[in-house]
């Protein structure tokens, strides 16, 4: 007699959570998140690290063909976009950086692990390949693009590649505002959250760190419109 299971393919995986930081100066960047359920993924080139994707590689004579290899390398690379979290929210130099000094949310998804997913490893000014590995072309591409400057370990980066522009398959887990944030948006943030079942909070700052505080929930977007007209 086969056992029961109610263990699905989805239940397995693997879960990732991940901390997308922005300023409320991109306010329609965190709605396109929080309603669309999705992603941004960048060019690579365009990211504020100019050393992002450049790798240095060693060989011994057993390999054959390098310049085939090293071509197919750059090819693949070209095809990947980047999205760029990071796995802790509780970071000064994290809302200070990318949500505009405090000033934007920082948005807690749900990712599923797989190979396209990963925390970044920080190293050396260049990713270090050593083409004995026999590894794929693709493999390769994916191992240089999930390396960094050990300089940038701060981030705690966790870094999604992605052939398209948007990356749907996530949950949105919680919007935590910043602590100087506009009152009118964190408000609005606030409603728009609660209507779509999202947990909204707020940063809490102290002497043992930061915590993530509770907010009541908006119901009714009136109290918005009458807290602009009492501003």
């Amino acid at each position: 007699m086969k056992r029961k299971t109610n263990n699905t393919q989805e239940q397995r995986k693997k879960k990732v959570k991940a901390f997308k930081f922005k300023s409320s100066l991109q306010f329609d960047h965190i709605l396109d998140i929080i309603i669309n359920k999705r992603l941004y993924c960048s060019d690579w080139l365009k990211l504020n690290d100019p050393m992002e994707g450049q790798f240095a590689y060693s060989y011994n004579n057993e390999v054959k063909k390098v310049s085939e290899i090293i071509n197919g390398i750059v090819d693949k690379k070209k095809q990947y976009k980047v999205c760029s979290l990071s796995s802790i929210y509780n970071s000064h130099l994290l809302w200070a950086h990318y949500a505009n000094g405090f000033d934007g949310v920082a948005i807690e998804v749900e990712l599923n692990e797989n190979k396209y997913i990963q925390r970044v490893n920080y190293g050396g000014v260049f990713a270090g390949i050593n083409l004995n590995n026999n590894m794929e072309t693709d493999e390769i591409a994916r191992t240089i693009l999930f390396s960094k400057y050990i300089e940038w370990n701060y981030e705690k980066e966790i870094r999604i590649l992605c052939h398209q522009e948007y990356y749907y398959d996530l949950k949105i887990k919680r919007v935590i505002a910043g602590t100087r944030i506009n009152k009118i948006l964190c408000d609005t943030l606030n409603f728009i959250c609660h209507n779509l079942g999202i947990p909204f909070s707020k940063i809490g700052i102290g002497d043992e760190g930061m915590d993530i505080d509770f907010v009541n929930p908006i119901k009714n977007f009136k109290t918005i419109l009458e807290a602009e007209d009492n501003f």
